[in-house]
């Protein structure tokens, strides 16, 4: 843990110094350490899970990032952005990993989902920067790479259950359901909700409204994992039924920060130091199938992008929204992370994500300006 945290935290600090995202130099962490490079930190359960609590952790924040409104008011748009900067290359990554590389359809889907997925936190960030957080094109986008995440979460829990995806499928669906329920409900009684989280602030109890918001967390986590759906996907929906028209701007801001330290402090340079570990030295197959997805993901995903922001966005140029679209991040190595661990992909195909990301992360940042790139580097969340 000592050599883990320490060597994420100042390779993370000096990636960010040179204006790429934290990540790549949290993940080159635990690859110079792991058993493929120099050895000196292996792989354990105890490790292990240490990164299960750390993923718990990172998607309660990313899902505190997230709200429902955002994705129902821009629905349409949602979808159209998702379509191009997700779901249509991942289609043709799948297409070609299946019958070029022959990959098996769960590992295939999975290795191409992992790679092409956005991710929240750091678009966000990049919306921010920008000043495009409270115009609709910022909304337009954050909406599409939302349902992106949330679809990517969803083939996830599919592959892990494959043998009942109907079921898994169906439940999910009646989940989210459930979900937009509750979330209505909440805003209905939002100034009862509200009265509840203000007094407990007056009172000086912080204490009880984070263990209100982790036990919740745990609540709906353990209820998908009893329906047979992965438990992390509990903690992102339970982040996105906290915000400030339920239990006020105050309580937020609060939750927000004290998680956002945590994770940056700890969380986040851990799982991804401990995701390296996994690293193994791609063979030439797999090397070809990294350039493959890397290409695809980045040309027919740029291309798409570019056409849809001409049409959809007016305060951004298209190709600035290819750089903010491209960006990737923790979503796609929880999802590899996972899948490994359920046995999906293997070793192999698990560095091929790991590649793909930090690849990616380098080239398509490049395509915002350079005043953009150092705001974004300049941020305390840039590496989820």
């Amino acid at each position: 843990m000592l050599l883990l945290l320490s060597f994420s935290t100042i390779l993370g600090k000096l990636f960010e110094r040179l204006g790429i995202t934290e990540i790549v130099g949290q993940i080159i962490a635990g690859v110079l350490l792991s058993p493929a490079v120099f050895n000196i930190v292996s792989p354990s359960t105890v490790l292990s899970g240490i990164a299960e609590v750390a993923i718990f952790f990172i998607l309660l924040f990313i899902g505190l990032q997230i709200t429902t409104e955002v994705l129902t008011n821009h629905l349409k748009s949602a979808m159209t952005f998702t379509a191009s900067s997700f779901a249509m290359p991942v289609i043709l990554m799948v297409l070609i990993a299946i019958f070029v590389f022959h990959l098996g359809l769960a590992s295939g889907v999975i290795t191409a989902v992992a790679i092409g997925v956005p991710s929240i936190s750091i678009i966000s960030v990049l919306v921010y920067r920008y000043s495009m957080i409270n115009l609709e094109d910022g909304k337009r986008i954050l909406s599409g790479v939302i349902m992106a995440d949330i679809l990517a979460f969803v083939v996830l829990a599919a592959a892990l259950q494959i043998s009942h995806l109907a079921g898994v499928v169906i439940s999910i669906i009646v989940f989210l359901a459930v979900l937009l329920y509750i979330d209505r409900t909440l805003r209905y009684h939002d100034v009862k909700v509200r009265g509840f989280f203000e007094r407990m602030l007056k009172e000086k109890e912080e204490a009880v409204i984070f263990a209100i918001v982790i036990i919740l967390s745990l609540v709906i986590a353990a209820i998908l994992q009893l329906i047979g759906i992965t438990y992390v996907l509990g903690a992102l929906f339970a982040g996105m039924l906290i915000h400030k028209t339920t239990v006020g701007a105050h309580a937020t801001r609060m939750l927000e920060n004290t998680f956002r330290r945590l994770n940056d402090s700890f969380f986040i340079p851990v799982f991804f130091s401990i995701a390296g570990l996994d690293f193994a030295v791609p063979s030439l197959g797999f090397s070809e199938l990294l350039l493959s997805m890397v290409l695809i993901s980045a040309l027919v995903g740029g291309i798409l992008n570019y056409l849809v922001a001409k049409n959809r966005l007016s305060r951004i140029s298209s190709r600035e929204s290819i750089g903010i679209l491209g960006s990737r991040g923790a979503v796609g190595i929880i999802i590899a992370t996972i899948a490994l661990q359920g046995g999906i992909i293997n070793n192999q195909l698990y560095t091929v994500v790991l590649v793909g990301t930090i690849i990616l992360s380098l080239i398509m940042p490049l395509l915002l300006s350079k005043k953009a790139r150092s705001n974004t580097a300049s941020l305390a969340t840039p590496n989820i």
